[in-house]
């Protein structure tokens, strides 16, 4: 699934692709031209991407019955780099049209999915990274330097990819060449998620450790381990506060030197209930698992000031 706005964009195994309405809890649109089924999805202002099991990847164009003269956009202008978000009416029709395709996008299931910066950048179980221009779907560079199926991509407005494998190997890209900047082996086993800031990489894995790389040399600054399961968990703030889940908690990290800040409880912190996802939104607020439930907590005043 994928947020943009108030919609909701949801792949099926079954090949569907469905648009919610995130506020009313409507069915919006169905585009059901594909047979196989979507593994991840990528959602920028009325576009969207499919990738799917057979390693096809799908670009599809969101279109409503006025003109775009009307179209509402949430947030305050200036807040960031990023495009505003559209926010669709309840009474807009809306259709989802199929513009472009690549049948052979991979030669195996594309597991990883992420867009940025005019570029769609897909990960496989052939051991591949690929990277297309959004605007006409075109494959720029095909990346080779893991050794196993790839479970992490991590790309932004300037361009900065990394890449994180089976094989526990994370690898730094330059997206104008296509050339390889670094190679390190970070994790046993997967590697499950990717953050940069402009001077570290932050990588977890299945080893529930949390590694902070020197983005200019490749070497590993220091290491947080993480309970078990837990290990996925991680947002970055800002450029000096890193937030990770634990056992029926959320911790604030100073990442320059790895030190805890704080740590906020969820709950009873005997009750065993392991925060495992977790999201930072625009405001700094975060919102995380807790069980059955989602939490929403604010990063502590005293935090703020600091960075």
């Amino acid at each position: 699934m994928e947020l943009r706005g108030n919609l909701i964009a949801a792949g099926r195994s079954s090949g569907k692709l469905e648009l919610w309405d995130a506020v009313e809890g409507t069915l919006r649109c169905v585009n059901d031209e594909g047979v196989s089924g979507i593994t991840a999805l990528a959602f920028l202002n009325n576009r969207i991407v499919a990738a799917r099991l057979n390693g096809s990847l799908d670009f599809f164009t969101i279109e409503i019955n006025k003109p775009s003269g009307l179209l509402q956009y949430r947030g305050a202008p200036g807040r960031s780099s990023l495009p505003a978000s559209p926010c669709y009416s309840s009474e807009d029709v809306l259709s989802c049209q199929l513009t472009r395709s690549v049948q052979c996008a991979h030669q195996k299931p594309i597991t990883v999915l992420k867009a940025a910066a005019g570029r769609v950048v897909t990960g496989s179980q052939d051991h591949t990274v690929r990277v297309y221009r959004l605007e006409d779907s075109c494959c720029l560079f095909t990346l080779q330097g893991h050794s196993g199926g790839i479970t992490a991509i991590y790309i932004d407005q300037t361009m900065v990819l990394a890449s994180g494998g089976q094989d526990g190997a994370i690898c730094l890209w330059d997206v104008l060449t296509g050339s390889r900047v670094s190679h390190v082996y970070g994790h046993r086993g997967d590697v499950t998620s990717l953050v940069c800031t402009t001077t570290c990489v932050i990588s977890s894995g299945l080893d529930d450790l949390i590694c902070i790389w020197d983005r200019s040399t490749g070497i590993k600054i220091y290491s947080i381990q993480q309970e078990v399961g837990c290990g996925a968990s991680l947002g970055v703030i800002s450029e000096s506060l890193l937030v990770t889940g634990g056992q029926g908690c959320v911790s604030f990290w100073d990442l320059s030197y790895g030190d805890l800040l704080q740590t906020v409880y969820l709950g009873p912190s005997g009750d065993g209930q392991g925060v495992r996802q977790l999201l930072v939104l625009d405001n700094a607020a975060i919102v995380c698992d807790f069980g059955s439930e989602l939490s929403l907590v604010y990063v502590p005043s005293v935090l703020e000031k600091l960075d």
